[in-house]
């Protein structure tokens, strides 16, 4: 797999149709999961990064639902497999799998825990078992916390949704008319894992990461880089069927089978002289080998983030996995549009919720460093901000 060595660094973009709830950086990505009651299973954003309190340690975070409080009920669902997976030797196949497992609410409405971990296949290891909304050491080192959270993410989705995601002109709105629709003041469920770095991979080797959601043995919903499925998978504009609509299908593959599978999509949509990218056809080739296979790739040890080159088996590829504070929006745009586009024109409005050592670019803050590194959950939590 080649990348596209000629690429500004930019920023992602996020979204789905024109509807009144649309989603984040993976939610509610495809007809089956609109529903806010399929929340619980509504994978929104995988992070991963070097552990900002201790070097030798690599951070998971995978968010769930839209609104968690007031439109997603906050509870994870039971009976559904939860999983971190790791391609540790860059074949697109999975290496290792982090699951974490539910049960029912009790009376509190905290819910036992299960953390494993399966090297192989053939062996299943308990890492911890307790309840939700408590830190839980892990066996072999580290620690992690399953609950409700303060929303990290940050998007002019309503901007975007009504104009750029159809084609059409508009976006961005101007600075102070752009808004975060999940600020400042949503909430997710989030499950957060800290672990030594050495269990992943040693240090400086590059890794493939996804995450996905699974019950009774069907894949519901996964989630590589920020927002594939919603940028680049038909149909785009929404309206235009001619390709189908391939997101379900996108949700329920494997990244082992992405090219196979999509990388015609991907180069219709971004050739499209309807679309909103109108990319010339080497321009497209090049993208595709970019986003595909969609795993959120990561140099264990490395504390940058996405939007980083980095080496690997494959040569350069687009890394380093995902921060919390990182603007992937901005990038993502920036690479889609070849530099037309550089911002929604909104940032980082995290304020110093979040815990994990970056800078507040609103006051200049160091921000303050705390596993589980999420902010607390709102209370009241908010609604959308459009």
């Amino acid at each position: 797999m080649k990348t596209f060595l000629n690429l500004r660094r930019a920023v992602l973009l996020a979204t789905l149709a024109a509807a009144p709830f649309t989603p984040a950086a993976d939610q509610r990505d495809t007809p089956a999961l609109t529903s806010f009651a399929r929340g619980g299973v509504d994978i929104g954003d995988l992070y991963v990064f070097r552990s900002p309190s201790n070097a030798n340690n690599t951070v998971f975070i995978m968010t769930l639902g839209s609104f968690v409080g007031t439109k997603t009920k906050a509870a994870f669902k039971p009976g559904v497999h939860y999983e971190f997976r790791v391609d540790a030797n860059f074949d697109f196949s999975t290496d290792l799998i982090l699951s974490v497992r539910f049960k029912a609410p009790k009376a509190n409405g905290k819910q036992k825990v299960v953390v494993t971990v399966n090297r192989g296949f053939d062996s299943s290891d308990e890492l911890a078992t307790g309840d939700t909304d408590t830190i839980l050491p892990l066996s072999g080192g580290g620690q992690f916390k399953a609950g409700v959270f303060d929303d990290p993410f940050f998007f002019d989705q309503s901007g975007f949704d009504s104009t750029f995601i159809e084609g059409e002109s508009g976006f961005p709105r101007p600075v102070g008319t752009a808004k975060n629709f999940y600020g400042p003041n949503a909430n997710v469920l989030a499950i957060v894992m800290e672990i030594p770095s050495l269990s992943i991979a040693p240090q400086s080797t590059a890794v493939g990461v996804w995450a996905r959601t699974v019950q009774r043995g069907v894949q519901l919903d996964r989630c590589g880089r920020p927002f594939i499925n919603l940028m680049v998978i038909p149909p785009v504009p929404r309206a235009d069927l001619s390709l189908g609509d391939r997101r379900k299908a996108f949700n329920r593959g494997l990244p082992v089978n992405d090219v196979a599978d999509f990388a015609d999509d991907v180069k219709s949509i971004l050739t499209s002289p309807d679309g909103p990218y109108k990319r010339s056809e080497s321009d497209a080739n090049a993208l595709t080998n970019l986003f595909l296979p969609d795993l959120l790739f990561f140099q264990v040890g490395n504390p940058n983030g996405f939007g980083t080159f980095i080496s690997s088996p494959a040569g350069t590829v687009l890394g380093n996995g995902r921060r919390l504070a990182d603007d992937v929006t901005d990038i993502l745009l920036n690479i889609l549009t070849n530099g037309a586009i550089t911002s929604d024109n909104v940032g980082d409005d995290n304020g110093l919720k979040i815990t994990d050592g970056s800078v507040d670019p609103v006051s200049g803050i160091t921000r303050a460093v705390a596993f589980p590194f999420l902010g607390i959950a709102n209370n009241p939590p908010g609604e959308l901000n459009p």
